[in-house]
């Protein structure tokens, strides 16, 4: 019998097989049952744990793993003990927001070219930071949601400000890669604060389609920068070499 939390476990399950990419169809397919079968199940309805495990287990999901998150205990903003350590350590916070972002031991090593006995040492730390931990089955779990905040003007903010920030701006936006929308619209501080709901919103669906094309294993992925800003311009700066020269 199910306890009461089944309905946050099944909305959990949803979400990770939408992320995915994997369809009822799909699923109807892999169990041998017809899709109206597998839309009650996904609904707790005739859900047995054999029925649920053979679900997780085709989608690469721990059972274990999902009921942790269903229990929500993944924090949404560093402290300031662990924003200091990660701004201190680029390799480790490298390792770290690879890891929040889906990327498990074998990524790592063949992206970042990061040697399996330094990993091994980062993930270790990241553990006994708190931000890591492991399922059964060997995966890197983050401790922390995708959305995890830092302060503003802490440690993470400065270090952001000296080695990324830098990087986007000396970008080429000529160039073919680099896609982007600039604009200058007159707005109020709860319109710039709305634009900035809207790029909460984009930035779930944006992991979301980084979490579909590593499941997918497509080809071509490479780690991709974004960056959003909303905020006010300073006109009369602006302005000022046209109202300072003569008419």
């Amino acid at each position: 019998m199910f306890r009461p939390g089944l309905a946050m476990l099944l909305s959990e399950l949803r979400q990770e097989l939408k992320a995915r990419g994997f369809r009822v169809s799909r699923l109807a397919n892999e169990l041998d049952v017809a899709e109206p079968t597998v839309w009650r199940w996904l609904r707790g309805e005739g859900l047995t744990l054999d029925r649920l495990d053979a679900i997780c287990a085709l989608a690469d999901l721990d059972l274990r793993d999902l009921l942790g998150q269903a229990d929500d205990d993944r924090l949404d903003r560093f402290t300031l003990a662990q924003e200091r350590i990660l701004a201190a350590d680029r390799a480790l916070a490298l390792v770290f927001f690879a890891i929040l972002h889906g990327a498990q031991r074998p990524d790592i090593e063949r992206e970042f070219g990061l040697p399996p006995v330094r990993l091994d040492s980062h993930v270790e730390r990241l553990k006994r930071l708190g931000l890591v931990d492991g399922t059964p089955r060997g995966r890197l779990r983050p401790k922390v949601q995708q959305s995890v905040r830092w302060r503003r003007g802490g440690p993470l903010s400065i270090a952001f400000e000296r080695t990324i920030k830098p990087l986007f701006m000396s970008m080429d936006f000529g160039s073919a890669d680099a896609l982007y929308v600039s604009d200058m619209v007159a707005m109020s501080e709860n319109g710039r604060a709305r634009v900035h709901a809207l790029f909460e919103t984009l930035r779930a669906d944006i992991q979301m389609i980084g979490q579909q094309e590593r499941s997918a294993q497509l080809d071509g992925r490479q780690w991709t920068g974004v960056l959003m800003m909303v905020r006010p311009f300073d006109i009369g700066e602006m302005t000022s070499e046209w109202r300072e020269r003569p008419a």
